[in-house]
């Protein structure tokens, strides 16, 4: 066979990806229109299957060759690839936050004294929940340096851009407040001051950008509780920030501050779960999605740990042991908030 009488394998004689390849026929890899002779799919999604066409030609005007991708593409619920990493580190980074407004809010109305724990140990939990939040991430991204690239840009329309500058100012805010807010040194513990106020601000975002970030994916059930997402996280965060510092033994004035911060997030923690699962019953498949299955399970188990951590809150008025048992009650159940939002498409 002469050179002119070989052909490529694909002939494409329209742009990739166009109304015009797929009537063609012209798919150029797995069924995501993707030509593989410029790029490669290579990454967590590049294993999601897209569907085989069914026979050899392209499937538009024609009923039989729908793809698996379309009829998967009519589902409520569609599997994610994120693993575990992703829902600990909402939980973590949610948790920061919220200790670190706590923290600033402290630090604000002068309570604790010369002590100042709880402003000291808001900011710890602040570093610590950053520490550990930034590992997880990055063990789900695969690489370090796939984060520093989403620090390239700043795109305010994309909300896991304006959230990794908010992880970012925190992480940078948060480990200044924490290290030279115990200088001996008046001025670099006025910078640490400063640095902890800064966090206090970056606190909200930090705790509910998430949330944003999930109702702007593809994911039906949570795009349809996109309005809702963020204010459940950010209810959960301020739950789980109180409880972090339920655990840590302070003064009377600093420890009726935080029962007060708890006692609310935790109302209303309650209340936007309710209110979105009202919302969305609007949407029978939808709601099902929410309250059958694991995520059902979950989020029925969330909503008894935060009852619990709000009882144990009250009482610790009277019974000081109830403190502890109310802020791991309140980890818990945050935890598991964001475990069963995101088990939503399992």
């Amino acid at each position: 066979m002469s050179r002119h009488d070989q052909r490529p394998d694909i002939v494409m004689r329209h742009p990739p990806g166009s109304w015009q390849a797929l009537a063609a026929g012209e798919f150029g890899s797995d069924g995501r229109n993707v030509d593989t002779r410029r790029a490669e799919l290579s990454g967590e999604g590049a294993g999601l299957e897209a569907g085989a066409r069914v026979g050899d030609r392209g499937h538009l005007g024609d009923a039989s060759q729908t793809t698996v991708a379309e009829e998967v593409s009519k589902r409520v619920t569609k599997q994610s690839r994120w693993t575990w990493e992703v829902p600990a580190y909402f939980a973590v980074g949610g948790m920061a936050g919220a200790a670190a407004t706590l923290a600033a809010g402290a630090q604000l109305a002068g309570l604790g004294g010369d002590e100042q724990r709880l402003v000291r140990s808001g900011r710890v939990i602040a570093l610590g929940g950053t520490a550990v939040g930034s590992v997880l991430l990055v063990a789900d991204l695969g690489r370090p340096e796939r984060f520093w690239h989403m620090l390239r840009v700043w795109r305010p329309s994309s909300p896991m851009n304006v959230g990794s500058w908010v992880l970012a100012g925190f992480g940078t805010a948060s480990a200044v407040a924490a290290v030279l807010g115990r200088s001996r040194n008046r001025r670099l513990r006025f910078v640490g001051d400063v640095a902890g106020l800064t966090a206090g601000v970056l606190g909200l975002p930090m705790a509910g950008y998430t949330g944003v970030l999930l109702g702007a994916t593809a994911q039906p059930a949570w795009w349809h509780a996109r309005r809702w997402l963020p204010r459940l996280f950010v209810a959960s965060a301020a739950s789980a920030g109180a409880g972090a510092l339920e655990l840590i033994p302070m003064s009377p004035d600093e420890e009726r501050a935080v029962r007060i911060f708890a006692i609310g997030a935790r109302a209303m923690d309650l209340a936007v779960a309710k209110a979105m699962l009202h919302d969305l019953a609007e949407a029978p498949d939808v709601i099902a999605a929410y309250e059958e299955g694991q995520a059902g399970r979950r989020m029925k188990a969330a909503e008894a740990l935060t009852v619990g951590a709000l009882g144990g809150s009250l009482l610790s008025t009277k019974f000081r042991r109830a403190r502890p048992v109310a802020g791991v009650l309140a980890l818990t159940g945050s935890l598991l908030t964001r475990f069963a939002v995101m088990s939503v498409n399992d």
